[in-house]
């Protein structure tokens, strides 16, 4: 059975259909008088007066009344439930304004006592409380920063802990533009990547290993070290590593002279005599002070930045002074006795390679000290005896220049009396 339903066609225009409220008053949205009222032949639509929508309820099944049971049974469950939660909130809240009131009253009649706890002494518990348990959450294990990079020059690894890793971080591997490099540094260069040498930090390792040895043995015979970093930002990375080393450092400038003419330019500088303890001996103060004394030249000399001490270097190699310095590649490596092919543009990689070189002092000053304690030296002592004895052989020389130079003066002021006489 097919039904049909034929709807009339309306004169009114497609695109005002719909009217609201706003537009009831155009005319073009109000209905044609010339639409003809639609009529439907199907029992039951809402157009028509007998629809199934208008009629009366359908009486009940026993399935419907059933249902209606559990609902009626579910609004009463909760309509218990609210009366019981309001009827509690109730009795608290009373209860809680009676107490209120009750506290009021009786602190209006009776002043606090001393010894009870204001406001302050709450939020003073309360705080030592919170911080109590502030501190107790980092009693755990934390994470902490990885790397660090002012760290590798506060506080140094020592020379066994030094890794390929820690010198790749350290940007110890970065050299100059291809352009500027050093033909003479071809075997420590690794590659090029765009247009900038990288060096091996498989050779970085093992000569900066040769100078650990070297340096640890010269503070182990309680030879001298000096160190140099004339850059900007050097001055901080040397002066710790020199307290380190209980060496000495020049942060500054390299004064032209200091080795090769030392004797003028260094010569009243203080310089004091130590036993094998590094126990100041007072007994040679006075024949020091005169400054008769002859320039103590450093035993070793590390350069942090040997293109800008080329002076430095040459004066070192006159006076057959080693050298340890770091060797980029635009630098020459003839110029240090022991080079260490490296950055020496960055400060990490300079911080690093002078705390590793600290360390490695400070382990030799204290194997020297120890064999100080058991009565032993490391080091030949007959150098130091020589020094001493050439210096009081100037003092004393001197003292006879003086008494000389008193009885001229005292003869011929008699001379000049007895002239006046006659």
């Amino acid at each position: 059975m097919v039904c049909r339903t034929c709807v009339g066609r309306s004169s009114r225009y497609q695109s005002a259909t719909y009217a609201t409220s706003i537009s009831i008053d155009d005319r073009k949205l109000r209905p044609s008088t010339g639409d003809k009222t639609p009529t439907s032949h199907i029992v039951g639509h809402p157009d028509e007066s007998s629809s199934l929508l208008d009629a009366s309820p359908l009486p009940p099944t026993p399935r419907t009344r059933s249902i209606n049971e559990t609902l009626d049974s579910f609004e009463a469950s909760i309509q218990a439930i609210q009366h019981d939660i309001n009827s509690r909130v109730a009795a608290r809240t009373g209860a809680t304004i009676a107490n209120l009131t009750a506290l009021r009253s009786s602190e209006s009649a009776e002043p606090r006592l001393s010894n009870e706890e204001s406001p302050d002494d709450n939020y003073r518990d309360f705080d030592s409380r919170r911080r109590k348990i502030k501190k107790q959450g980092f009693t755990g294990s934390t994470l902490s920063s990885i790397y660090s990079p002012h760290h590798m020059w506060k506080e140094p690894p020592n020379p066994e802990k030094v890794t390929l890793p820690m010198l790749l971080a350290e940007q110890t591997h970065l050299g100059h533009h291809t352009s500027l490099w050093n033909p003479a540094n071809s075997a420590y260069i690794y590659g090029i990547r765009e247009g900038i040498h990288i060096i091996s930090l498989d050779i970085t390792y093992a000569y900066l290993m040769r100078a650990v040895k070297v340096i640890r043995e010269v503070a182990r015979r309680g030879g001298l070290i000096l160190y140099i970093g004339t850059r900007k930002g050097h001055e901080n990375i040397i002066v710790r590593a020199a307290k380190r080393a209980s060496g000495y450092h020049i942060f500054d400038r390299w004064v032209p002279g200091t080795l090769t003419n030392g004797q003028q330019l260094l010569a009243k500088c203080g310089v004091k005599i130590v036993d094998m303890r590094d126990n100041e001996l007072k007994s040679y103060s006075e024949m020091l002070e005169q400054g008769k004394h002859s320039v103590i030249k450093p035993d070793l000399v590390v350069c942090m930045n040997p293109q800008e001490n080329e002076v430095c270097l040459h004066e070192c190699g006159l006076n057959d002074v080693p050298t340890i310095g770091i060797i980029d590649t635009d630098v020459n490596p003839s110029w240090v006795t022991y080079p260490i092919p490296a950055n020496d543009d960055s400060l990490r990689s300079v911080g690093l390679i002078a705390g590793v070189l600290s360390r490695a002092a400070e382990q030799g000053q204290e194997l020297r000290l120890a064999a100080a304690e058991e009565g032993s030296t490391t080091y030949d002592t007959s150098a130091v005896q020589q020094w001493i004895e050439r210096t009081e052989e100037l003092v004393d020389l001197d003292v006879e220049e003086t008494s000389a130079e008193d009885g001229d003066e005292a003869a011929a002021k008699g001379s000049k009396k007895n002239a006046q006489a006659a």
